[in-house]
């Protein structure tokens, strides 16, 4: 659909073998009209030549679609790789542990994490990720600079841990004093008593901030919540960490969702990361309430924590997020290996589904649907090429999707950038 008239001095035709604009039906041998940066319009390529004749064309091979978004990072930890997978049989407040100690005892200075997590970042970039939502613990000015042709946009969160009532009222005291523009999150609902979950909520309802939370990510966390006891109970009363501030310990509630949506933060701002362990029930109430998923499967195969049930997700309407979450629990922070392995995983699920999880799910479930995820007329949609011989020889569309989801990042991407 057309945009009407623009200034022809300033318009590009971009066309490609393929043309995916994931918010509709991909294109064969199509085109996109391009004013500024803004896309003015798209379509079948024989077509848009003849309505846009003069116009000057930049043809490529294989593919054009739009960047990739990961919905979930903690950029903060990109320089504690090394950490090893727990060993069968242990609980993942193990691994948690191990993570505590190795962030304590690491001998980076600052300069070298921001060394680290910029690498992280250019590398995404390079890749063909135009978006990234951060979750950390502490302040990073460097990640809230925008960085156009070197790295994504940044989106950060300030994750915060409350599992006392002590802990509770300092981070109070905190966001209290945290400028408007800085969003707060919270850790996840066996880190965080249910008071400083409302609390958190209310500010990024008031300031239209999004909300993320690690949610269902292993069984240990139903347990916990169910009765209160388990591997977290005991990893919090070792570290002086219980007085009862989990109310839940004598309600007990069947699945994280259920306990959500007791506290009511279930919401269109709401990003529930991981959600492995849930039920079909709870997804129901998730897209009721218009909530959004991130699945992180690198990061659940290397801790061992099972796999999320995509098809249940799709099968009620919800398309989720793609994240890789951080070098401290995944291996390979890659969108193209996450795509690979949720394939491998899921061989009923759709390719098409597949790659419009990590790029047009993760913009609405970020809530920058108008910026990212799509390649739609009226949008200043970054778009992405991408070739390879593999996909020079894909025959149709579905094959497109194939290749593109379970043959890894591709050896050619690039980003097409204006003459004007």
């Amino acid at each position: 659909m057309a945009m009407g008239i623009s200034n022809r001095k300033t318009m590009e035709i971009h066309s490609a073998d393929w043309v995916l604009p994931m918010a509709t039906p991909a294109i064969r041998d199509g085109s996109v009209v391009v004013d500024r940066g803004c896309i003015m319009d798209i379509g079948i390529r024989p077509d848009i030549l003849a309505q846009y004749q003069g116009i000057e064309e930049r043809r490529y091979d294989s593919v054009l679609m739009p960047g990739l978004v990961n919905g979930h990072m903690h950029l903060e930890l990109s320089h504690l790789c090394g950490i090893s997978p727990p060993p069968a049989g242990n609980t993942f407040t193990n691994w948690i542990a191990e993570l505590i100690t190795k962030r304590q005892n690491a001998t980076a200075d600052r300069s070298q994490v921001i060394t680290a997590f910029t690498a992280v970042l250019c590398d995404q970039y390079a890749s063909g990720v135009a978006l990234v939502a951060d979750i950390g613990n502490d302040f990073f000015p460097e990640l809230s600079v925008q960085r156009p042709g070197v790295w994504p946009e940044v989106l950060r969160m300030l994750e915060c841990l409350g599992p006392n009532h002590q802990a509770i009222v300092a981070v109070q005291e905190k966001i209290a004093d945290l400028e408007e523009r800085y969003t707060a999150c919270v850790h996840s609902p066996y880190s965080t008593g249910s008071d400083l979950f409302l609390f958190i909520k209310r500010r990024c309802r008031q300031l239209g901030h999004l909300f993320s939370v690690h949610t269902a990510e292993s069984e240990a966390e139903l347990l916990f919540l169910s009765s209160g006891t388990g591997c977290f109970r005991d990893f919090l009363e070792q570290r002086s960490s219980w007085d009862g501030t989990f109310g839940f310990a004598e309600k007990g509630f069947a699945g994280t969702i259920f306990y959500f949506d007791h506290l009511a933060i279930l919401d269109a701002k709401t990003l529930l990361v991981h959600a492995v362990h849930v039920s079909q029930q709870e997804l129901l109430l998730v897209a009721e309430r218009g909530a959004h998923i991130c699945l992180c499967p690198g990061s659940n195969r290397f801790l061992g924590v099972g796999k999320a049930p995509v098809e249940l997700m799709l099968a009620v309407g919800i398309l989720p997020a793609l994240g890789s979450d951080s070098p401290a629990s995944n291996g390979t922070i890659d969108l193209w290996f996450e795509m690979q392995l949720l394939a491998a995983e899921n061989p009923s699920v759709a390719h098409e589904s597949i790659l419009a999880m990590a790029t047009l799910g993760g913009a609405r479930a970020l809530h920058r649907a108008e910026d990212y995820g799509s390649l739609t007329p009226g949008r200043r949609t970054q778009i992405l090429h991408v070739s390879s011989l593999a996909l020079s020889r894909c025959m149709t569309m579905n094959q497109v999707f194939a290749e593109l989801v379970t043959g890894g990042r591709p050896p050619e991407i690039s980003w097409i950038s204006s003459h004007h």
